[in-house]
């Protein structure tokens, strides 16, 4: 199912001041007109300001009126009203454009509400982690970022010291491959498959606590491979006892 997506509109608290808005107002029928005005700027917000029944049919008058409830007559007189005063424009494949349409929408989809919840979870954490800075006067004034990317990095240093994000960071399974290569490269004889077979097994842990680096326990294999060789059901196998860091 695709997500929902909400569209609004930015209005000036001075639109109604604006020169052209004072014009059309004092108009006969320039109520009307304006709204009839709003109306078209809402229902082009979802196009970025076009307007079009479809890609191979324009609105035309008639339509206009049907879509948002206004008279025929004030729909054709407003429209050469806002054409000349270059509120909208009728493009050459008769679409109609609204000109400070882009200057006015908003837009938030439904993962968007739920960043900009989260975003507000961040600040409170960002007041948690003393981001702050202190003017000249000895006032302290908080300092919270608005860039979400940016919120996210102010407790980077604090999550960064939970056991998880430590672990998280120093270890991840390798592939057979992966090991292969790596001794490849260090021109070892330990053999991948063997290798990764028995930590497998052993659910990637070093006795009983989880494994830090494979790359060391390769290291630690690749000293002893001439020793004696892991077997099954050993009660503490050296590959358990050994993983330097």
């Amino acid at each position: 199912m695709s997500e929902k997506k909400f569209y609004w509109l930015k209005l000036k608290k001075d639109f109604f001041k604006r020169h052209d808005i004072k014009i059309i107002e004092d108009m006969e029928n320039g109520k009307d007109y304006i709204l009839f005005y709003l109306k078209l700027l809402c229902e082009s917000v979802d196009h970025s300001g076009s307007l079009r029944f479809s890609d191979t049919i324009p609105y035309s008058e008639k339509m206009l009126s049907t879509i948002t409830g206004t008279n025929i007559d004030i729909v054709r007189s407003a429209m050469k009203v806002f054409t000349s005063l270059e509120m909208i424009e009728i493009l050459d494949d008769q679409t109609i454009y609204m000109r400070e349409v882009e200057k006015m929408i908003g837009g938030e989809s439904d993962s968007a509400e739920r960043v900009r919840r989260h975003r507000a979870l961040l600040q409170a954490q960002a007041l948690q982690c003393n981001s702050i800075v202190t003017k000249s006067n000895g006032d302290i004034e908080i300092d919270i970022d608005q860039d979400i990317d940016k919120e996210k990095e102010v407790c980077a240093d604090e999550s960064a010291n939970t056991p998880q994000t430590k672990q998280a960071k120093r270890f991840s399974k390798p592939t057979v491959e992966e090991v292969a290569a790596y001794c490849k490269e260090r021109n070892n004889k330990v053999d991948p498959q063997r290798f990764w077979d028995f930590y497998e097994a052993k659910g990637w842990k070093i006795g009983k606590s989880p494994m830090k680096d494979w790359k060391a326990c390769v290291r630690t294999w690749e000293s002893d491979e001439q020793k004696t060789t892991p077997k099954k059901g050993a009660k503490a196998s050296k590959y358990d006892r050994r993983e330097d860091e």
